[in-house]
């Protein structure tokens, strides 16, 4: 075998050689990029559930703030008329103490006086029954 011979064999099992690396390398290659591209599709459901998760949450989180806007408006409504009936009862108690009491504290010494004044007729009639029958 001549020496050129000889280097078309060499070069030709380099080939060979090479190819089988190379060959090798991207059938590793092809694995990857199909385990990568099975894990990106896993993790892109993932996320699609995790953002429908959010709606969904949101969603709740909308009606949730919902109520506690209804229930702040109706303390708001009932902490007026708790105001309202305050100040109703701040006129009223103004006009008994104004009106009524007045009245009342007349009507009492009315009725002490009249009491009085029967109590002493009463005992003085009764004292001159007493002395005319003894």
């Amino acid at each position: 075998m001549s020496g050129q011979q000889l280097l078309f064999v060499a070069l030709s099992i380099a080939v060979i050689g090479l190819s089988v690396v190379l060959a090798v390398t991207l059938l590793q290659l092809r694995r990857t990029i199909r385990q990568l591209e099975s894990r990106l599709e896993s993790t892109l459901r993932q996320a699609e559930m995790t953002a429908e998760d959010l709606r969904r949450t949101n969603a709740t989180v909308r009606e949730i703030l919902g109520h506690v806007e209804r229930v702040t408006a109706n303390v708001a409504l009932v902490s007026d008329g708790g105001k309202q009936l305050r100040r109703t009862l701040d006129l009223a108690s103004a006009g008994v103490a104004g009106i009524v009491l007045p009245v009342l504290g007349g009507v009492s010494i009315l009725t002490a006086g009249a009491r009085t004044f029967i109590e002493t007729f009463v005992n003085r009639y009764s004292r001159k029954e007493e002395k005319e029958h003894v």
